[in-house]
């Protein structure tokens, strides 16, 4: 019998696939652009996926239990602090690391975005026919 899988787990799996994707990703770089743009590209990785994954763990492990207003209150304080690690993440790599590729950097956090919306998307159960 399938066991429906939990938010979390879910959102953990898209996690991982965007991991792999920025491994992929910064391989790629590194072979086809150089050292600076693969690692820049990592970080722009990173700097998504911590505060998600922080979120992810934060807002979904802890939900039993509590009633509407206190997960909605959860949800709100998860994305203020999934905001502020993103802009701490952009700081420090702005602030310590040189070289730097703004370009990659950017890139790859674009597009860890962009593969989150259309994950989450296609996640989300349709209704009707």
């Amino acid at each position: 019998m399938h066991r429906e899988s939990s938010p979390l787990r879910r959102v953990l799996q898209i996690l991982l696939l965007q991991t792999a994707i920025a491994l992929l990703l910064c391989g790629g770089l590194l072979l086809f652009a150089g050292r600076v743009e693969s690692w820049s590209a990592l970080l722009g990785s990173l700097i998504y996926l911590v505060p998600n994954l922080y979120f992810a763990v934060k807002t979904l492990s802890r939900r039993r239990g509590l009633t509407g207003p206190k997960v909605l209150a959860a949800m709100y304080i998860g994305q203020i602090w999934k905001m502020a690690l993103a802009i701490l993440g952009f700081s420090l790599v702005f602030v310590l690391v040189q070289p730097l590729s703004p370009f990659s950097l950017f890139g790859a956090f674009i597009l860890q975005q962009l593969i989150g919306w259309i994950a989450y998307a296609r996640m989300m159960p349709t209704t009707g026919s």
